[in-house]
C-alpha cells in the first residue's frame, strides 16, 4: 500500500505564495514611490500602498486557511484570532511539521 504524500507540501506551496506576495508587494510600493517622486505627485504613492495591502492579504489568506493534517481545522486561524507565524495548530494544538497520527483502522 502506498504511503500517503507529505501533509505539509500544500503548507510549503502556500507559504512560498506569501513570500512571492511580499516581494511582489514591495516592487509595486518602490515603483509607486518613486513614480510619485519624480512626477512630484501623491497618487502613485497610494495607488502603490493600496496594491501592496492588497497583494499582502492575497497572500495571506490562503496560508491562514491551512487545514490541520490531525484535526481539518484551520492550522494558524481560531475564530477571530489568526498567526500565521504559529507553532502548533490554534485548535488541537498538533506541532508543525510533525506526521499527522495514523488514521484507526476497522477490522
Amino acid at each position: 500500500m502506498a504511503k500517503n504524500p507529505d501533509p505539509w507540501q500544500n503548507y510549503r506551496q502556500r507559504r512560498r505564495l506569501l513570500l512571492g506576495s511580499i516581494l511582489a508587494g514591495l516592487a509595486v510600493f518602490i515603483t509607486g514611490a518613486c513614480i510619485a517622486r519624480a512626477q512630484h505627485a501623491v497618487q502613485p504613492f497610494y495607488i502603490g500602498l493600496a496594491l501592496c495591502v492588497g497583494l499582502l492579504a492575497w497572500g495571506s489568506a490562503p496560508l491562514a486557511d491551512f487545514p490541520c493534517p490531525k484535526c481539518g481545522e484551520s492550522f494558524a486561524h481560531n475564530g477571530r484570532r489568526r498567526n500565521l507565524f504559529t507553532r502548533s495548530c490554534l485548535h488541537c494544538l498538533h506541532p508543525k511539521w510533525a506526521e499527522p497520527p495514523e488514521p484507526e483502522r476497522r477490522k
